[in-house]
């Protein structure tokens, strides 16, 4: 962040940097911890936090250094209304129409959110490629609003599905988010607005596409061996499964994964993460977290 509250931006003065460290840094990590090549577990992404907390010229620069050395980009847009005031009366743009102005559209973008987008502003999306994370969770608790991911999709917009972070989400529960997709916008939108399928594409295949990286998103040969194994005979998927897909979309949660594989790799086994100890890590949260409810 670099634009802050003393110079017209939200963030508190003492969080910010200035725009050259933020630029030196940036450059330094994508040139010690990209990894290029297929199948690459560790990737750098530039970005930025939001229109409201960095600069336009920090924008423009960023993803000029992205571009330069082909990685992806990435922020926060058109979440809240109270953003939308931000860049109309800052900018006198929209939030969409501000980033088409620093050069932020292209298939090598996307954004979170985008709760407060007409259809003209949807339709510049699918028309350059930008992609879009969609944080239903998130929004909710917040009350941001809902995007209209149907019309997204309908317009071929490349849409994944995402958790946004722990400060409006708190448990990031994946298979949650698929539920919360899927009924937000049937009682938004209508019943049929979208399907369970769709809901699991976008999980999938959308990630795969907003991230540009096509060998994941779907178990096919040659593709990175990613996929998550349920036991279907629990109590909680009695009498659905005839239609599985959404037994899972409706009638799941993360505590119902026996089995993740990334990569060839086995990162969960019979429910808990094989890579951590995860009681040591919560002690250790709950402490950090104490401290700073104390002060």
């Amino acid at each position: 962040m670099s634009l802050s509250k003393k110079d017209g931006g939200l963030p508190p003065d003492e969080v910010v940097q200035t725009e050259e460290e933020i630029l030196a840094d940036s450059q330094r990590v994508i040139e010690k911890f990209h990894d290029y090549k297929p199948f690459a577990m560790q990737r750098v992404v530039l970005a930025p936090c939001s229109p409201f907390s960095v600069t336009e010229n920090l924008l423009r620069e960023s993803i000029k250094l992205a571009r330069n050395y082909k990685v992806e980009s990435h922020t926060h847009l058109a979440e809240t209304k109270d953003e939308d005031e931000f860049c109309q009366e800052t900018f006198c743009l929209r939030p969409l129409d501000y980033m088409k102005k620093v050069g932020w559209l292209g298939d090598d973008v996307w954004f979170a959110h985008c709760v407060h987008l007409n259809e003209k502003e949807i339709n510049l999306l699918a028309e350059t490629g930008t992609g879009v994370a969609h944080c239903p969770v998130s929004n909710q608790k917040l009350a941001s609003g809902a995007a209209n991911i149907p019309y997204m999709l309908k317009k071929k917009v490349a849409v994944g599905l995402a958790v946004d972070g722990s400060a409006s989400n708190d448990s990031s529960n994946m298979i949650a988010e698929l539920k919360s997709a899927l009924l937000m916008h049937c009682l938004i939108y209508g019943i049929s607005s979208m399907s369970a399928e769709e809901v699991l594409a976008m999980a999938t295949n959308g990630g795969r596409d907003i991230l540009n990286q096509p060998e994941i998103g779907s178990l096919e040969e040659g593709k990175a061996a990613d996929m998550f194994l349920i036991n279907t005979k629990r109590l909680g998927f009695a009498g659905g499964l005839s239609d599985s897909v959404s037994a899972l979309v409706t009638s799941g949660d993360s505590q119902i994964v026996d089995i993740t594989i990334v990569n060839g790799k086995i990162v969960v086994r019979d429910g808990k993460l094989v890579t951590i100890d995860e009681d040591k890590v919560a002690e250790k949260a709950n402490k950090i977290s104490q401290k700073m409810i104390e002060g």
